[in-house]
């Protein structure tokens, strides 16, 4: 039996480490494309169109909005879940008067309130919400959701159940409130109450 010991020399030993570097450093660079070296986040944001990660970001938005939503209904039933989106529509709805005026929006009669409404619900639901606001003037205005990014997702994933009107209604009503007290705002069509679109009539009080 050979029992002869082998060994290496300091110098030898960091030789062939250094070998051994070269060469996994050589291959790295064939197997990884050159251009994994010089992206930055930014850079690949950059790719994303804005109304691309607009689309996405709402649509993931209105997804989980609707299985929470859906949760709760089969948790506590519909009347219990009225009340509680009624509570948090009024809140969220009238917090929104500041969202809009960091944005910029102006007027508080009926025509630019229906405006500044219908444009935050698209910001938060995406480029597939649309809306027409009709016969719409200082003192009254109807609207009109005439594609539903919520409802839609909704009949796609076969829920059931009205998991949407009670929050239209509040979110709505808290929102115009908000913007001027002397506003008032009705759910007057709803897609879960049979409706074929989905209708508020903001009017000014006589």
């Amino acid at each position: 039996m050979n029992t002869k010991m082998h060994s290496t020399n300091r110098r030898g030993f960091l030789k062939t480490l250094a070998v051994g570097a070269g060469g996994y450093a050589l291959g790295s660079s064939l197997i990884q494309p050159k251009a994994a070296f010089t992206q930055t986040i930014e850079g690949n944001l950059e790719k994303i169109p804005m109304a691309t990660r607009w689309a996405i970001t709402s649509g993931n938005f209105v997804y989980f909005q609707i299985s929470e939503n859906k949760a709760l209904l089969d948790k506590v039933g519909q009347e219990k879940f009225n009340e509680i989106k009624k509570e948090s529509g009024l809140t969220v709805g009238a917090r929104n008067k500041e969202r809009a005026e960091n944005f910029g929006f102006t007027g508080n009669d009926a025509k630019s309130v229906a405006a500044m409404a219908t444009a935050l619900v698209i910001m938060y639901y995406g480029p597939k919400q649309k809306f027409e606001i009709v016969d719409a003037t200082a003192e009254k205005a109807s609207v009109k959701c005439v594609n539903c990014a919520y409802w839609n997702t909704a009949q796609a994933r076969k829920i059931t159940g009205d998991t949407c009107s009670a929050w239209s209604q509040y979110w709505w009503e808290g929102f115009v409130t908000a913007m001027n007290p002397k506003l008032t705002l009705k759910l007057v069509k709803a897609r879960p109450l049979g409706d074929s679109v989905c209708e508020w009539v903001i009017e000014l009080k006589t």
